[in-house]
């Protein structure tokens, strides 16, 4: 299938700063719903204008509700991996569903002088839920299962996850550039009115 194991984080970061008072939420329409999955290769530009030209709008609103149901089922998923707790069961069974639907969508494809699974072309509009699905699978499956973090921006509750593939497994931030510059120089002012008050 060649799965993307990181595509099922990607897909969770469509709400910013999560975990604070003040989440917000990018994925709040079916047009963004399919410019996502074109911009993270699930979709191509010719699957995007046919899905965005034929799907009905109660179909398109029956599908984002679905892949909202999708993208929370995995960030509680992995977010409990992250903190070292057990997921729960019910999440665990939720994202079988969306699994089963996903597998009448596989084929075997011909790639040069080998096969490897492939997803069916058929356009239907929920098309770009299965391999997200997929990823969450081969994601908790996988040795890299163990790398799962999630941004340690906790006080400002930036909940993004990410897998750690640096060579010490310590990294922290969902990004230095934000993140981590932002706890760093939080840290920084503290420490500084501490001292000038005592």
């Amino acid at each position: 299938m060649g799965t993307d194991l990181e595509l099922c984080l990607d897909f969770t970061d469509e709400v910013d700063w999560r975990t604070s008072d003040h989440p917000q939420d990018k994925l709040d329409s079916y047009a963004r719903l399919l410019k996502w999955s074109g911009e993270h290769g699930i979709l191509s530009a010719k699957q995007e204008g046919l899905l965005d030209r034929a799907t009905s709008k109660e179909e398109s609103t029956r599908v984002l509700a679905d892949a909202v149901r999708l993208r929370e089922v995995i960030y509680r998923i992995f977010s409990a991996v992250a903190h070292k707790r057990k997921a729960d069961s019910k999440d665990l069974v939720i994202l079988n569903e969306y699994l089963s639907k996903g597998l009448s969508r596989l084929r075997i494809a011909e790639g040069g002088s080998s096969y490897a699974w492939d997803w069916n072309e058929n356009v239907s509009p929920d098309m770009m839920l299965y391999p997200i699905a997929s990823s969450a699978a081969s994601l908790l499956t996988s040795d890299d299962l163990s790398r799962v973090r999630e941004c340690a921006n906790e006080e400002e509750g930036c909940g993004s996850l990410f897998l750690d593939c640096s060579k010490s497994q310590s990294r922290k931030w969902c990004s230095m550039g934000s993140c981590g510059n932002r706890v760093k120089f939080r840290t920084y002012y503290d420490r500084h009115l501490r001292a000038a008050q005592r």
